[in-house]
């Protein structure tokens, strides 16, 4: 049987997510490993935390336990009502759904299907996969691909990042002035710097840890890398921080903002924060004109996205009730003389 357990924007405040996003993976793998759970792929973005688990009768309630206190330890606090977990039928539906973007924050983004590539990958390479993790996550990926390219899902703003880019225009109406920086340099900073070139924005400033990166994705669009500690000099001047680095705690301080303010003789800032764990202390939106956004104050936008795309969702709806009854019906069979296959509809090219 399949068994999820997690936490997602949906359910759980952004406090226990954090800390159960800085867990790494592989050591979730080992830790449910010694506690007999066989069969194991961890899910963890800045949205979710979620662990999914094949259990047999004899080893269920060993298995749900193994969950139950493995969130509590991963989080450091009672998770209590926060936790969803599903089993079975229920369970295979909630993978489709989260690999196709419907359970996600901004409906048909993109990003969650590398996730759950890459999770899939790091458990199998741990050696905590087997048959029903493999054929499962295949086909969650396959059919990811498949509600992107069949349904219109993906079009518009489908990813945090154009959301975020999205917010920063309504405030200032264009971008062609403004000096914008940009808080990291991995996947997420790249996603937001290429929404942002689009915009034609006046200038972009990356900071990071990696000099190097950072000068290497400003160069890719024209702006310029700043040192990573010296970023709170350009509090004084810049309009618009979006925080995208994967720093275990706050980066941009209450502190740092302070002190620039009086250079800036009361020109607002605004703060958009779209990493997990936060890299904006939340306390700076207490300060004078001082404007913080975090992912959940991107939910406005998420719901005017969704509305425009009333239909496509449907029909995305549709293709993952159809594959998870599907697979429900195939896993039923697993193990018996019946056992059936599964089959692509059609082939998908690789890194489609």
């Amino acid at each position: 049987m399949i068994l999820v357990r997690g936490v997602s924007h949906k359910s759980c405040p952004v406090g226990p997510r954090e800390r159960l996003a800085a867990r790494p993976a592989a050591a979730v793998l080992d830790w449910l490993k010694e506690r007999g759970v066989g069969e194991a792929v961890v899910l963890t973005t800045c949205n979710r935390f979620e662990v999914y688990a094949v259990v047999d009768e004899s080893r269920e309630a060993a298995a749900r336990l193994a969950l139950t206190e493995g969130f509590d330890a991963w989080a450091q606090t009672a998770l209590g009502e926060a936790a969803y977990e599903r089993s079975g039928a229920d369970a295979i539906k909630h993978l489709f759904q989260v690999a196709s973007g419907l359970d996600s924050l901004v409906v048909g983004e993109s990003e969650i299907l590398g996730q759950v590539k890459q999770a899939y990958e790091t458990a199998r390479v741990a050696g905590a996969t087997g048959k029903l993790t493999n054929v499962l996550f295949q086909r969650a990926i396959f059919l990811g691909k498949k509600v992107r390219s069949d349904t219109g899902i993906a079009v518009g703003h489908t990813s945090v990042a154009s959301v975020a880019v999205d917010l920063a225009e309504r405030i200032f109406g264009s971008l062609r002035d403004r000096e914008v920086l940009l808080l990291g340099a991995g996947e997420m900073a790249e996603l937001t710097a290429t929404h942002l070139a689009s915009c034609k924005i006046g200038r972009l400033l990356v900071a990071n840890r990696t000099f190097e990166r950072g000068r290497d994705l400003a160069e890719r669009f024209r702006g310029a890398a700043v040192r990573w500690e010296a970023f709170a000099e350009r509090l004084e001047t810049v309009d618009i921080v979006i925080g995208s680095t994967g720093a275990d705690r706050a980066v941009l301080t209450r502190e740092m903002v302070e002190r620039a303010q009086p250079a800036r003789k009361g020109r607002s800032l605004f703060l958009i924060d779209i990493a997990m764990p936060r890299d904006v202390e939340e306390t700076v939106s207490d300060l004078d004109h001082v404007y913080l956004y975090s992912l959940g104050d991107l939910q406005g936008i998420v719901d005017e996205n969704l509305a425009r795309r009333r239909g496509e969702l449907e029909a995305a709806t549709r293709l993952v009730d159809e594959a998870s009854r599907e697979f429900s019906a195939w896993e039923a069979t697993v193990g018996t003389a019946a056992e059936g296959s599964l089959r692509h509809a059609r082939p998908v090219a690789e890194g489609a």
